[in-house]
């Protein structure tokens, strides 16, 4: 009888700790971590928005030999997406919901099939001498096996942040990313040229895969006619509708003759024009900042534009690995 009274004793305890314990913990668990960073936010949030180097510094990816890594940048960073799965740390996926540009990231992050996404925010501050980033992570837990789980694994998340945070100083520090964007600007004048086109309606969200589908359809029409490509591939971006997030999509290739229509793919010839063109050198996911300083100069030096802009993309990323090095002319026609 005693050593079942006993029994019953430390279950009475057990089940106390239980109930009782995670009381005295809040219902949002939050995690933070945070480092200095000699580079600038400019550096820093370029290298951690659009995921295109994780694997690089991830605290997680390298405690499992069998994970596997998929990333897909998106421009402006919104949507941009980091997907995993391994035996050892299972599968998840995080979502960038949010940014405010070189100061702020936030992101939805999901583990297997839990219903409730995490939250999980990047801040950074300029400092002299770099940057201050601050990594943290949120997440709504149920009483009482959600909070006693979070009191049990925060010192071990904890730790992964602060060894993630130092993955990324060495790596960046080590490759730090060579943020120009606008890099020239000038008024020049483009000559006229025939191209093979298909023209939609789009938004911000899928045009990385409408683009793609546009491309594909161009390109192998113009195998199908024999045309011979003469330069870079450009996009005109134009009707933009701020209420819905959409606009109309021209996206395009310069043939050496005119072309013939065939289903989407169309000939169009452009005239001769005057543009403030700007170069942007850098990840084509910040485009936005070109644009930003570009229209800027336009109206410091009080040029009237056509209500269009023209990108033009000088680098093939089949090629080029490196995002850092990509180069685009971004140009907007000057009325006349």
């Amino acid at each position: 009888m005693k050593a079942l009274k006993v029994i019953l004793i430390i279950i009475g305890i057990l089940v106390a700790a239980i109930l009782v314990i995670p009381l005295f913990s809040p219902p949002v668990a939050k995690i933070s971590s945070e480092i200095e960073i000699e580079l600038t936010p400019e550096q820093v949030f370029s290298g951690v928005a659009s995921y295109s180097n994780r694997e690089a510094w991830d605290p997680w990816l390298g405690m499992d030999s069998t994970a596997v890594a998929t990333i897909e940048s998106r421009p402006g960073f919104v949507g941009s997406t980091y997907e995993w799965e391994g035996e050892y740390i299972g599968r998840g996926k995080m979502e960038v919901d949010s940014v405010v540009i070189n100061q702020y990231i936030k992101s939805s992050l999901t583990f297997g099939d839990m219903p409730n996404p995490s939250t999980v925010e990047w801040n950074f501050m300029e400092k002299e001498g770099g940057t201050h980033a601050v990594w943290s992570y949120s997440e709504e837990t149920a009483y009482p096996f959600g909070r006693l789980r979070m009191m049990v694994g925060k010192p071990i998340m904890r730790e992964s942040f602060d060894s993630g945070l130092a993955n990324l100083k060495a790596y960046l520090e080590a490759n730090p990313p060579e943020i120009v964007y606008l890099k020239e600007v000038a008024i020049d004048t483009f000559a006229p040229v025939n191209a093979m086109v298909v023209e939609g309606r789009t938004s911000m969200e899928e045009i990385g895969t409408v683009m793609g589908e546009f491309y594909g359809l161009i390109i192998a029409e113009i195998q199908k006619q024999g045309l011979e490509v003469i330069a870079n591939p450009f996009a005109i971006y134009t009707e933009w509708n701020e209420e819905a997030g959409t606009f109309v999509l021209t996206a395009g290739l310069p043939v050496s003759s005119p072309g013939k229509k065939a289903g989407r793919v169309t000939p169009r010839f452009f005239d001769e024009m005057e543009l403030v063109v700007g170069k942007h050198v850098g990840p084509y996911e910040n485009f936005s900042d070109t644009y930003n300083r570009l229209e800027q100069y336009i109206k410091e030096h009080q040029i009237e534009t056509e209500e269009m802009a023209i990108e033009i993309y000088l680098t093939n990323p089949m090629l080029e690995q490196d995002p850092d090095k990509y180069e685009a002319l971004i140009a907007f026609p000057i009325k006349k």
